[in-house]
């Protein structure tokens, strides 16, 4: 299932990458989605966020299955790409033994007043019979968490 998401924020690609790669920043990330951080380390260009993701709003049918929180491992690979940078997204929960993982990458490039930030991916979900309808639910998912990250990226930009 594509996900496909873009943002313009009021500064150059490299703040708007120091926030992302930012700890302080990750674990304030993590709270305003309603998860804990339990791990985050920030390792040259790579940060891994391990967090207790809430499963409030997920569809019910799948809402049974899953409990009130999953584990998810969140991982972005950063590299120079021209004026801007380009991060290698890897998202990946295991959820009674099957796997849900989102990957993509994220664009940070120069335009008119500051950033632009595309997030294009896919989410699969290892499931038989349910795994498109499942797929479907995490792709709004992450259009939620990008929504709010947003919302946050721009509060801490000006």
């Amino acid at each position: 299932m594509a996900i496909d998401f873009s943002a313009s924020y009021p500064a150059p690609p490299d703040a708007v990458l120091a926030l992302l790669t930012d700890e302080a920043f990750l674990r304030d990330r993590a709270a305003a989605l309603g998860g804990q951080a339990e791990e985050v380390t920030v390792a040259g260009p790579v940060s891994t966020v391990r967090l207790a993701a809430p499963t409030a709003g997920i569809p019910t049918v799948f809402a049974r299955f899953v409990g009130s929180s999953v584990s998810v491992v969140e991982r972005t690979t950063w590299t120079p790409d021209g004026a801007g940078h380009r991060g290698a997204l890897d998202v990946q929960a295991e959820v009674f033994g099957r796997t849900v993982q989102v990957t993509g990458e994220r664009l940070l490039t120069p335009a008119e007043g500051g950033t632009r930030s595309t997030v294009t991916g896919t989410a699969k979900v290892d499931a038989p019979l349910i795994g498109r309808q499942a797929e479907g639910a995490v792709s709004e998912l992450v259009a939620v968490v990008l929504r709010r990250e947003d919302e946050l990226l721009r509060r801490r930009l000006g």
